[in-house]
């Protein structure tokens, strides 16, 4: 966190948990992607432990998740193992969400990379509610 020399930015800074508390049931939640060094792992990973947390307590949370290309196990398959995402986009390669695909537990569009960016900036895909890169 040293590196961090604007005040206001480093106030921002938190943990994965405390991140992943800011996401609300029912989000587009918007992730960075592109093979295993470009995804996020922390917060995809507390969010699906909270999420599995409230599952467990009898409430319902899901989210639309959406990424620049292929992520990895801490994001679409913890995700997925706590049934987490209600819709996927561009891309996916986890054996979990893949699973659920095609068992028609997540709703999912198979789209071109090139594909998502306008769609999101026209508002095809609805709002993005939540950021995570």
């Amino acid at each position: 966190m040293s590196a961090i020399r604007n005040q206001a930015l480093k106030s921002k800074v938190m943990s994965a948990e405390d991140a992943a508390a800011l996401i609300p049931n029912g989000a587009n939640v918007g992730m960075s992607g592109f093979t295993g060094s470009g995804y996020p792992k922390a917060v995809p990973t507390a969010l699906a432990s909270r999420i599995d947390g409230l599952k467990k307590a009898g409430n319902e949370f899901s989210i639309g998740l959406l990424t620049g290309a292929s992520t990895g196990p801490e994001l679409d398959g913890e995700l997925a193992k706590v049934d987490a995402i209600s819709f996927r986009t561009p891309f996916n390669s986890d054996p979990v969400a893949r699973e659920k695909i095609n068992t028609g537990k997540m709703k999912y569009l198979d789209m071109h990379l090139s594909q998502l960016a306008p769609a999101v900036w026209q508002g095809v895909m609805g709002k993005l509610d939540t950021a995570i890169i």
